[in-house]
C-alpha cells in the first residue's frame, strides 16, 4: 500500500510532466481516457483524483482535437492487494 507521501509524490510528478510536455504554450487541451477532451486546470484535477483513487497516471503528446496537446493515462497494479 502507498504512503501518502509515496501518493503525494505521483501526482506531483504527473504534474511536473504535464509542465515539461507544455511548456510555455497556452491553451493546451488534454485528452483523457474516456475521450473527454479538458483544459490544463481540469487535467491536472483529474491526475491528482485518479492517484488519490489508486490509479498510477501517465501524460504523454499526442494530438488533441486535430492540435498538438496532451493524452492522459491511468492504470492500476495488477495483482497487487
Amino acid at each position: 500500500m502507498a504512503t501518502n507521501t509515496g501518493i503525494e509524490m505521483r501526482w506531483v510528478d504527473a504534474w511536473n510532466d504535464l509542465y515539461d510536455l507544455i511548456g510555455d504554450r497556452h491553451g493546451v487541451k488534454c485528452q483523457l481516457p474516456d475521450f473527454t477532451v479538458v483544459d490544463v486546470e481540469a487535467c491536472k484535477g483529474w491526475l491528482q483524483d485518479s492517484v488519490y483513487e489508486g490509479h498510477h497516471v501517465r501524460v504523454e503528446t499526442g494530438w488533441v482535437l486535430g492540435k498538438p496537446g496532451v493524452v492522459a493515462a491511468r492504470w492500476r497494479d495488477t495483482g497487487a492487494e
